[in-house]
């Protein structure tokens, strides 16, 4: 005769134990988190380390006002002051920013900007290839539910 395990639960159903079945008795309980700990904190990356620092508030002394604003706008506004001061660093840095954030694109030019998503008029196909230059593909109308022979 087998022995029962103090922590084994006596089965009065039919169910069993095995691969994929744990015993009752050892499974989460409810409420209870299956990782009590939690995950452990992972390190900062430098890309999290700069966001952090650049959100910090600082304070601002802009001549007669004082104000507070995010390291970031505070660098971006003592770059622009020393460019129009013609320092040619900030003024670099300032090229540099306004290129990287689209100030010198022609956005009238459908090249750079990109397609439209809407078209404004009715173009045949072959107005259509020659504005886009590409080819399109053929959709059929039916549907696979009702296609006839």
């Amino acid at each position: 005769m087998r022995m029962k395990k103090p922590n084994e639960v006596q089965s009065t159903s039919s169910y069993h134990v095995g691969y994929g079945r744990p015993p009752k008795a050892s499974r989460f309980r409810k409420g209870r988190s299956g990782n009590p700990r939690g995950r452990k904190p992972s390190e900062e990356n430098l890309l999290s380390i700069f966001k952090r620092v650049a959100a910090r508030r600082v304070k601002v002394n802009d001549g007669d006002k004082t104000g507070t604003m995010s390291l970031a706008e505070a660098i971006i506004l003592q770059n622009y002051k020393l460019a129009v001061q013609k320092n040619p660093n900030a003024m670099g840095n300032m090229l540099r920013l306004a290129e990287r954030a689209g100030e010198f694109k022609d956005w009238s030019d459908p090249k750079v900007v990109g397609l439209p998503i809407v078209m404004p008029r009715k173009m045949s196909k072959d107005e259509w290839i020659a504005f886009y230059g590409v080819n399109t593909v053929k959709i059929s109308s039916q549907t696979s539910g009702s296609q006839e022979d």
